[in-house]
């Protein structure tokens, strides 16, 4: 009997699916501001336009002129960032995953470390699904706005920010207990 509760107790993990959606709304947003902030900076420097590489997102609807519409507007910046954040949170619900699955595995909390490497692991793969594997139609769309140096910035922005939306958890939880 204690043999078949050991067995049972392996496949048990510490969140359920709501709980790892849950946490990847909030690592998703964290990493969608920061990803933008870094885009809009991006957009600045190499295309003279901080709302450029956020509207290139918006070709996902509106096709090919979206790729050059450098100014604000509801049609393509709020599309364009509805897009990456939805796409932002896509990806935070594999990297909250995994931290689930590596703190089940470890059976304590991921630290810090182990966090940031996940976000940038996170981040390294859908930098090389967006750009390598997604048919030309879907992918962001800002690569074609942004030096590669910049778009390097993005990913990293991206993966650091990942792990920032479990601290904030984990300080909000705190405050509460």
């Amino acid at each position: 009997m204690a043999a078949d509760k050991a067995a049972g107790a392996e496949h048990q993990h510490p969140m359920d699916a709501a709980t790892v959606l849950r946490r990847a709304v909030v690592s998703g947003t964290c990493a969608s501001l920061m990803s933008t902030g870094m885009l809009a900076c991006g957009g600045s420097v190499d295309c003279g336009s901080a709302f450029a590489p956020v509207n290139a997102v918006s070709h996902w609807v509106w096709g090919e002129r979206a790729m050059h519409v450098n100014r604000a507007s509801v049609r393509h910046t709020v599309l364009g960032y509805v897009i990456h954040h939805s796409m932002s949170v896509f990806w935070a619900a594999f990297y909250e995953a995994a931290m689930a699955c590596a703190e089940a595995q470890g059976g304590q909390r991921q630290r810090v470390p182990g966090r940031v490497l996940g976000g940038l692991a996170v981040a390294g793969i859908a930098c090389f699904v967006d750009l390598k594997c997604t048919p030309h139609r879907l992918t962001p769309g800002f690569e074609r706005r942004l030096s590669a140096s910049m778009l390097t910035l993005v990913y990293l922005a991206f993966g650091l920010a990942l792990p920032l939306g479990a601290m904030l958890l984990r300080h909000a939880a705190g405050k509460r207990g």
